[in-house]
C-alpha cells in the first residue's frame, strides 16, 4: 500500500459547514390556498372528537457510531472467536484513564445517539476516528455531526460524570476523508471552549519505526458499547493490552478484545511512567480476513495535524 500524499490530510472544519448549507423556502405557506381546515388554539388540527394523547418518547440505547459508515459490526462473542480479553477500569479518576472521554454524538436526520471514544492531546483537544465526527452513511446522510458530548473519565451513565461533561459542534478531519471516505484518514479531532485536558491530563504522542512498533505492547482504553460478557456497558471504560502483529505505511495491527464503541481510543505505549499514542483505534476486525484490531499509524503527516491540533480551541 503506497503512502498518502501529505496533502491528503489537509484539515477541513465544521466551521465551514455554514457556508455550504441547504437554504430554504421561506415564502408564506397561505399564499394561494384556498378554504382551510379550522385549527385549534393549541396547535393541532380541529378535527371532530380528535384528543391529543400524551405520548412519552421512547429512550433508545446509544449505538456504537461505526456502524453509520461501517454497518452493524458483529459482537466477538457472537461470532464464535476467542472472547474478549478486556477488564473494566473501575477507578476513572486516575491518569490515564481520566483523559480518555466518552463521546456522544448526534447526526442530522437520525434521532438516535452513538457512541466512540476520545483522548486529550491539548487543554480542548479530544482526539477520535474521523467517522465519529463526519459519518458517512451512503444514500443517508454523509456530513458533519451536529453535536459531540465529551465526557472525561465517566464511570457508568448512573453516575455523576467526575470532572463534567463539555459539547462542542467544532469538529476537524482531513480533506480526502469529507471527500473520499479513505481509510487511512479516518481521524479526527473534537475542540471545547473548556481547557478540561489541563485538569484530567493529555497523552503524549509520537511516530515510531517499524521495528520500534513491532517490538512493542500496545494498550488500549476505551467505551465499548457492549461489555465483554455481551451485556451493554453503560458509560463504563475498558481496557486491554496486545502484541503489535504487524505495521504498513498507514496502519498498525494489533491483537486485543476490542469491541464496537472503541473507535477513536489512543493505542499506546508505555515508556516508564508516560503514555505515548502511536495509533488512533480505527477498526475491531483489522481487513476483514486476519481477525487482527487496527489502528491508523501516527505518522508525520498525522503529526503534524495533531500538532496543529493541541493548541487550538472550540
Amino acid at each position: 500500500m503506497s503512502a498518502l500524499p501529505k496533502t491528503a490530510h489537509k484539515p477541513v472544519s465544521s466551521r465551514d459547514h455554514a457556508a455550504h448549507a441547504h437554504r430554504f423556502l421561506s415564502e408564506d405557506p397561505t399564499v394561494g390556498v384556498g378554504k382551510q381546515h379550522p385549527t385549534h388554539p393549541d396547535g393541532f388540527e380541529a378535527l371532530p372528537g380528535y384528543r391529543p394523547v400524551t405520548r412519552k418518547p421512547q429512550k433508545s440505547r446509544p449505538q456504537n457510531i461505526s456502524r453509520l459508515t461501517y454497518g452493524a459490526q458483529p459482537f466477538r462473542l457472537q461470532t464464535g472467536e476467542a472472547p474478549a480479553t478486556q477488564t473494566q477500569v473501575t477507578d476513572t479518576t486516575l491518569y490515564p484513564w481520566r483523559a480518555n472521554a466518552l463521546l456522544r454524538i448526534t447526526v442530522p436526520c437520525n434521532a438516535d445517539v452513538f457512541l466512540a471514544t476520545g483522548w486529550f492531546i491539548g487543554p480542548y483537544a479530544v482526539v477520535t476516528a474521523a467517522h465519529a465526527v463526519y459519518p458517512r452513511t451512503p444514500g443517508v446522510y454523509t456530513g458533519w455531526a451536529s453535536q459531540i458530548e465529551v465526557i472525561p473519565g465517566l464511570n457508568g451513565d448512573s453516575n455523576t460524570p467526575p470532572f463534567g461533561s463539555f459539547t462542542s459542534n467544532t469538529f476537524y478531519c482531513p480533506d480526502g476523508w469529507q471527500t473520499d471516505g479513505d481509510l487511512r484518514l479516518d481521524y479526527g479531532v473534537v475542540l471545547l471552549s473548556q481547557g478540561i485536558g489541563s485538569q484530567v491530563g493529555t497523552y503524549g504522542y509520537s511516530t515510531y519505526s517499524d521495528d520500534d512498533l513491532q517490538a512493542t505492547v500496545a494498550n488500549l482504553a476505551g467505551y465499548p458499547e457492549y461489555k465483554p460478557d455481551g451485556s451493554p456497558a453503560q458509560g463504563t471504560q475498558w481496557y486491554d493490552s496486545g502484541s503489535v502483529v504487524n505495521v504498513d505505511d498507514s496502519f498498525i495491527y494489533y491483537s486485543m478484545g476490542t469491541q464496537p464503541g472503541e473507535s477513536g481510543s489512543s493505542v499506546y505505549r508505555n515508556i516508564g511512567d508516560q503514555r505515548y499514542a502511536m495509533a488512533i483505534h480505527t477498526a475491531g476486525q483489522g481487513d476483514g480476513t486476519s481477525g487482527l484490531d487496527r489502528g491508523l499509524r501516527i505518522i508525520e503527516p498525522v503529526f503534524e495535524n495533531l500538532q496543529q491540533w493541541a493548541t487550538m480551541h472550540g
